[in-house]
């Protein structure tokens, strides 16, 4: 029967049901299937293996316009088959019911696997085991074990081949095989299972090659390789063999007979011979010489060789280091976990619209690198000169796809995928938390304005004027409202965790809010905001903020978090592990204090003890995990791969992403369950839930048509200033502040304050939030699950138009300070003039659109860095003998400007131009630039003019608080010799007024500086009345009518 005419009745917006539909422990019968503008339904049967292939944008595609090279492009999306995954499926499925073997099960498997999978699958277990974990299970042992019956004609499993240069170098190819497993689907336990499986047979059979009893996982980082020491046989009873009864009892003598090897992949790089024997390299040069580049990109770059040692000694270092030879067959079964980091590199170039990750990039190249180099010299070495060294290789990840500085195609999964248990398959199966994204919000644009922050910034920042380099003050100057509207949402499920805590007679755990930023600039913005209580980009949430002795929001920088993964031993680095591995732990794993985290806390009471102590150092309980009550983490990197934290519940992403694999990893450090308390009835997990803003993630894969080939670029026009029209040359000065002298009154003209609006249609604050996707990729505004609103109403009532008052006077005080230093005026003289005057601003200035209030200026960025860039353009220090403020220009060249210095090129079109030093005129409009410029040419009482485009010709003003310029359309000098600066207004924007007040501040300070002509302002409100109000500043007048520019 034809999938649609399977579904159930339609759900409707009052009957909303649960997107997990399926039982963890068997596998899944049903799925839900949705299309765009129509209710999801419950289709009958698994979902196909396919994954999701976004294209990033700009990739390949020679576009030169980068304004918004952050994400995806908006109609390069396609879904593809797993077609290796859905043939093996379906085999695995048939060989589970002995379709081909009279209806014996795993035909072709081994006694000892036959009595695992026995155990494993038996419904009398104290801890059933997930169907994602069964599944990948027994997809390796049929691969390895199931008769030719069940495996002849499935395609070909690609081998992981090394190049040319590799091969010449004896590397060999190797057997790896990929389970896709959603985060949070149990891999340790697959890796436990396999090794048992793998062990127990080699012992059982020892001259059976198909096995090995020797076992290496290699894994991201120290805090992983820590949690994975489970899987150690020798820890007998305390294993996780017998924790999670994996083995029978009798079979463990069996086990320990074996080795399971555990190593972060630093430990499989190579050592300079002098820091393994002591010795200097450089003076007995032993080793393999390598040459590497010293003080690259630098002046002084120079080539050094260093000597490291030879594969033959790196092998029995690492063979002495890791283990103890129990293992005695001469081939390996390696895993790799978060195996996403274990790749060759390609050929594929990298792509310069990605740069604001190159720093991500060199990293994952490194590890790469050195974690596949010491695959292959295990490979080469283990079994000796005849025999492979790795028997086979299983590579377990979320996301086992090659990411940003592979060298391969982005977002392209490994060949070698054989499994796979996605995301979407968790949810349903109830294995992770429910992602919920922004859907719609109170603006009713297309794409709610929260759920790319990075783009919503972007847009914003240059709408706003603020070119297109993104500060971390910009960022913050919009992201604050984003960042307060979802933790208001993360108190209520505080104060929720709070309560069931005291029920339950129990030590609180916070939920977990997660901020994770481009960079450290960013980062430590965010930081000061949220920790610090710096109230320059709004109030920030109080339940953040750190006090001594109690740290709850922490700051994660990369270079930080590399230094965690390697196992650093500075204190900090310890320290910071330790909150990290324990954050969301009420108690120490085991009740065991480390010794470790024992030593640094008598380092640090030592000191709280000490005279030196100023009271900002407390005494810490050694007991008490220190990650135990952290409540906000601010990271540049996406914390550690396999951090099991299980309470993260809210993640605001202020980066741009590069493609849907980095979303899903963000995302994934919020996906882990906190309960997993089973309805003895539907057999199914309760739905838990976490809110995302900012990671712009879908995911449900979609269709759409190729992308056909780009129309070629047309040549690029040269634009130039022309000697033979130097008549027409005009030279304006290069303003780059104001100035007055002495000590002065304030004084505030208030017909100079610049009205700021507030607009909920711009900055929403009410969002609401969907679980799931349309295949177009969209987010679903209907459909199943919970679909919450969030907003601010509760926070805005705590304010009180005095309390918004003073803060924004404090703001204002401070940063006037700063910007002029000693010439600043007493902040005791300063601050009450300020204060009245920002009551005064709040009742007469603000335009309240919607249901906008007073307090939303403390509550949103935006707003409040626009409160105080109005107040302080119109701010005065005067006196009765003040003469006013004059410009400041720089002396000689830098302070005067001309158009004799323009020479560009475009693709843009021209318009031919004749009272211009320059050849034409880019036309960015249809049709009114162009129609002002002929106006311009035809005035009798215009001289000379020039439109404004890349001549460096910008006026400084405060645009969200921020130092910003605006960029005037023309400069016109008229029949007067008057020098006439034109805005032609064409888009009405917020800081249009405060454009214009910059404008007449600029034209009073050069006029009364004196020794640059006579300077005009001219907004011409109607395109249409550009000549007639032209007239008021030309001798000569326009006398032909109204001139029409459309």
């Amino acid at each position: 029967m034809p999938e649609a005419a399977q579904q159930d009745a339609p759900l409707t917006v009052a009957e909303v049901e649960s997107p997990i539909i399926n039982s963890p422990f068997v596998e899944p019968k049903c799925h839900w299937k949705i299309e765009k503008a129509k209710p999801p339904y419950k289709a009958e049967g698994r979902r196909r293996a396919s994954y999701f292939y976004r294209v990033p944008e700009h990739a390949g595609r020679g576009r030169a316009n980068r304004d918004q090279a952050e994400l995806f492009e908006s109609q390069a999306g396609e879904e593809v088959e797993l077609e290796i995954v859905n043939a093996i499926r379906g085999r695995v499925k048939d060989w589970r019911a002995g379709v081909h073997s009279g209806g014996v099960a795993y035909d072709g498997a081994s006694p000892v696997t036959r009595e695992l999978l026995d155990l494993w699958r038996s419904d009398q277990r104290m801890q059933r085991l997930f169907f994602a974990q069964i599944e990948a299970v027994e997809t390796i042992i049929f691969l390895v074990e199931a008769k030719d019956v069940y495996r002849r004609g499935l395609p070909e499993i690609p081998k992981d081949e090394p190049g040319l240069e590799a091969k010449a170098a004896g590397v060999r190819a190797f057997l790896r095989y990929a389970c896709k497993m959603a985060t949070g689907s149990g891999k340790t336990t697959v890796m436990g299972m396999l090794a048992a499986w793998s062990i127990l047979n080699r012992v059982a059979s020892p001259r059976d090659d198909r096995f090995s009893d020797t076992v290496l996982i290699v894994c991201p980082n120290v805090t992983i390789r820590e949690r994975l020491q489970e899987l150690d046989p020798a820890l007998g009873d305390l294993s996780l063999y017998r924790t999670r009864q994996l083995v029978p009892p009798h079979r463990m003598e069996e086990l320990r007979r074996g080795e399971v090897m555990i190593a972060n992949w630093h430990r499989l790089a190579k050592k300079e011979t002098n820091s393994v024997n002591g010795d200097s390299a450089k003076v007995v040069k032993t080793g393999e010489p390598v040459e590497v580049l010293k003080n690259a990109g630098k002046a002084n770059e120079s080539v050094e060789t260093k000597y490291f040692e030879s594969d033959q000694a790196w092998f029995k270092r690492i063979r002495r280091e890791l283990g103890s030879g129990k293992g005695r067959s001469p081939h390996w079964l390696i895993f790799n976990d978060e195996a996403h980091h274990a790749y060759r590199r390609g050929d594929a170039a990298t792509e310069e619209s990605l740069d604001e990750d190159k720093d991500l990039a060199k990293k994952n190249a490194r590890e790469a690198t050195i974690w596949i180099e010491g695959l292959d010299r295990i490979n080469k070495l283990a079994g000796g000169s005849r025999r492979r060294g790795i028997n086979l290789c299983i590579d377990l990840s979320a996301t086992p796809f090659y990411i940003q500085g592979s060298g391969n195609e982005v977002g392209k999964p490994f060949p070698w995928v054989v499994t796979d248990f996605g995301l979407l398959d968790a949810i349903e199966s109830g294995l992770v938390k429910i992602p919920q994204l922004p859907a719609r919000d109170v603006s009713g644009a297309e794409e709610a304005a929260y759920f790319n922050i990075w783009r919503w910034v972007q847009a914003k920042a240059k709408e706003d004027g603020l070119g297109t380099t993104i500060t971390p003050e910009i960022v913050m100057n919009y992201a604050s409202a984003p960042i307060n509207l979802l933790a208001q949402e993360w108190h209520e499920r505080f104060v929720e965790w709070e309560q069931h805590s005291k029920q339950q007679q129990k030590h609180p755990v916070p939920p977990v809010f997660i901020v994770v930023c481009r960079d450290t600039a960013v980062a430590r913005e965010v930081h000061d905001w949220l920790a610090n209580g710096n109230d320059s980009y709004g109030v920030s949430p109080a339940w953040f903020r750190n006090a001594p002795g109690q740290e709850v929001t922490v700051r994660i920088d990369s270079k930080v978090m590399e230094d965690i993964e390697e196992g650093g031993s500075k204190d900090e680095t310890r320290r910071l592990r330790f909150i990290l591995d324990t954050v969301g732990k009420s108690g120490w794993p085991g009740g065991k204090v480390p010794e470790d985290w024992s030593e640094l806390v008598r380092k640090h009471n030592d000191k709280v003890a000490s005279d030196d102590n100023d009271g900002s150092l407390k005494w810490v309980d050694e007991r008490v995990p220190p990650g135990r009550d952290v409540r906000c983490i601010v990271s540049v990197a996406m914390l550690a791969e396999g951090w099991d934290a299980n309470t993260v519940t809210h993640i605001v992403g202020l980066r741009p992403f590069g493609s849907q694999l980095l979303c899903e990893q963000v995302v994934g450090r919020a996906l882990r369950r906190k309960s997993y308390a089973l309805n003895e009835e539907t057999q199914m997990f309760a739905e838990e839930t976490a809110k995302v803003f900012g990671v712009p993630f879908e995911l449900i894969p979609f269709k759409v048509k190729p992308v056909g080939p780009q129309p070629p670029q047309p040549d690029p026009n040269h634009i130039y200033s022309v000697p033979e029209k130097a008549e027409y040359e005009i030279n304006f000065p290069v303003v780059s502040g104001y100035h007055q002298s002495g000590q002065f009154e304030v004084h505030i003209d208030w017909s100079k304050v610049a009205k700021v609006t507030l607009d909920p249609m711009k900055i929403p604050q009410v969002v609401e939030l969907t679980p799931l996707t349309t295949p177009d990729g969209s987010l679903a505004a209907f459909g199943p699950g919970e679909r919450p609103i969030l907003s601010l109403k509760d926070w805005r009532s705590r304010f009180r138009d005095q309390q918004v008052a003073f803060r924004l006077a404090r703001e204002i005080c401070d940063r006037w300070q700063a910007d002029n230093g000693a010439e600043a005026v007493p902040i005791h003289q300063l601050f009450p003039k300020v204060a009245f005057a920002a009551k005064r601003f709040l009742a007469e200035k603000l335009d309240r659109k919607g249901d906008s209030r007073p307090c939303d200026v403390l509550l949103v960025g935006e707003y409040m860095q626009a409160a105080i860039g109005s107040l302080l353009e119109a701010i005065k220090m005067g006196s009765a003998t003040d003469q006013g403020e004059v410009a400041i220009i720089p002396q000689g060249a830098a302070g005067r400007g001309s158009t004799i210095y323009v020479d560009f090129h475009t693709t843009k079109p021209i318009y031919p131009v004749t009272r211009c030093h320059l050849n034409a005129m880019v036309a960015d409009t249809k049709k009114w630039e162009q129609s002002a410029a002929f106006l311009l040419d035809s005035h009798s009482g215009v001289k000379r003019w020039v439109k404004n485009d890349r001549l460096g010709f910008t006026i400084p003003y405060r645009q969200r608080g921020l130092l910003a310029r605006y960029i005037p359309d023309f400069i016109v000098v008229t029949d007067r010799d008057e020098n006439v600066i034109v805005e032609i207004k064409g888009q009405v924007t917020d800081d249009a007024d405060a454009k214009a007040k910059a404008a007449e501040r600029w034209v009073e300070a050069v006029n009364r500086l004196g020794g640059h002509g006579v300077w005009r302002y001219l907004l011409v409100e109607d395109p249409g009345r550009l000549g007639i109000q032209l007239n008021e500043f030309t001798s000569s007048k326009w006398d032909e009518g109204p001139f029409q520019l459309t």
